[in-house]
């Protein structure tokens, strides 16, 4: 395939004084270059994704006969290599169809960013909508990470609920209206995705989770599960981390609380898993177990407060690190970590971070679980598993 340099369409380039430009705006993604006899910024405007390296160089030559085609080669690599070129020719190779180019055009020029001359923007949309993600939950959390992975372009998505909608659920979970209450979940959101992209597959289950055996059965074949839900507390997300390190499987969970929303992503072999996690927090924290006996002990179930705004910050985290994650475009910024984000400051830190305990861990290693921690609601968390 012949290389047909394109100078990628999200950057500007503009002068600075007469001998130097700029390539670039946004912060990490500019550059100033010495260019004080113009042939930077013209062979830029010919690099429109039309002209081979070839035909730049012809188009160059009357007015700059010193230039060799060599040197247009290595400015083309240069520029690549610094993120401002990509290859037209592979753009167009692509096995996106029309319709998807067009539908993702903007989540297309927002890849650009991440890839260089070897691997096109439309490549990542295609890996994307190659993917298959099953999400547990259609409440607030599931049902707006929902939304967001099916705008990035995933086109294979299977939703897990057994609830119905109810009309205190419409502050927050956007995906329904007032024609739905008393629908199931998954079926108001299947025909919600259906109307906004008819070429998304969307899979339903109405089940209410109650092992990790359960979780394993409605999982299997997914490339990534978000667990957006949180009943029964401290079990479902054990439950899930199980049925996930069994089935290799990756998943991000999150939730929130009445100032803070949180979540972090569990890559089973690489990361630390969930049950890793609590080994840390029971090394670092002296008094981590009895305070999380002591808190399902008060059979609490805090009531819904929260709001739609917070809802979307929070899960629109979420997904970015999960289209990360999908991609790898760029670093995955909660992978075997605990991300808080703060509401009312809306400042994000890492609360926690922890290693794979290979030794320790009774999921994701060799250990035997009789750690103190495993022992909390042990008959609950290793339903229907053999020991």
């Amino acid at each position: 395939m012949v290389r047909r340099p394109l100078f990628k369409p999200v950057h500007p380039v503009y002068e600075v004084t007469e001998q130097t430009i700029r390539m670039g705006d946004a912060p990490g993604y500019s550059v100033e270059l010495d260019d004080e006899n113009k042939a930077i910024r013209k062979m830029v405007k010919l690099m429109d994704g039309t002209r081979t390296i070839e035909d730049i160089h012809s188009a160059l030559l009357g007015e700059y006969p010193e230039l060799t085609r060599e040197e247009i080669a290595e400015a083309v690599e240069d520029l690549g290599g610094l993120g401002f070129i990509m290859d037209q020719a592979a753009e167009e190779a692509s096995g996106l169809t029309l319709a998807q180019k067009e539908r993702y055009k903007a989540n297309i020029r927002f890849f650009s960013l991440f890839t260089n001359l070897e691997q096109s923007p439309s490549y990542v949309q295609e890996q994307l909508s190659g993917k298959k993600v099953t999400i547990l939950g259609m409440g607030a959390f599931g049902s707006t990470v929902l939304a967001n992975l099916v705008g990035v372009g995933i086109e294979q998505i299977k939703l897990v609920d057994f609830d119905r909608v109810e009309l205190n659920n419409l502050n927050r979970q956007m995906l329904f209206n007032e024609a739905d209450v008393g629908r199931l979940k998954v079926e108001a959101a299947r025909d919600f995705i259906a109307r906004l992209h008819s070429g998304v597959a969307i899979e339903t289950e109405t089940m209410q989770i109650g092992s990790s055996a359960d979780v394993e059965q409605v999982i299997a074949g997914s490339d990534l599960v978000v667990l957006a839900a949180d009943q029964p507390f401290f079990v479902l997300p054990r439950w899930v981390n199980r049925a996930c390190v069994n089935l290799g499987i990756p998943y991000i969970a999150g939730g929130f609380n009445l100032i803070e929303g949180q979540f972090f992503l569990v890559d089973p072999g690489k990361t630390g898993c969930l049950d890793c996690m609590h080994l840390h927090r029971s090394e670092q924290v002296e008094d981590y177990v009895r305070l999380i006996e002591n808190l399902l002990n008060t059979e609490f179930r805090p009531p819904t407060a929260t709001i739609a705004p917070n809802t979307m910050m929070i899960t629109a985290m979420m997904a970015s690190d999960a289209v990360r994650f999908l991609t790898g475009i760029a670093p995955v910024q909660s992978a075997g970590k605990l991300l808080l984000f703060d509401f009312n400051t809306l400042e994000k830190k890492v609360f926690v971070e922890w290693e794979r305990n290979e030794q320790a861990c009774p999921t994701c290693g060799k250990g035997n679980g009789e750690e103190p921690i495993f022992q909390v609601r042990a008959n609950e968390v290793y339903v229907n598993v053999r020991h």
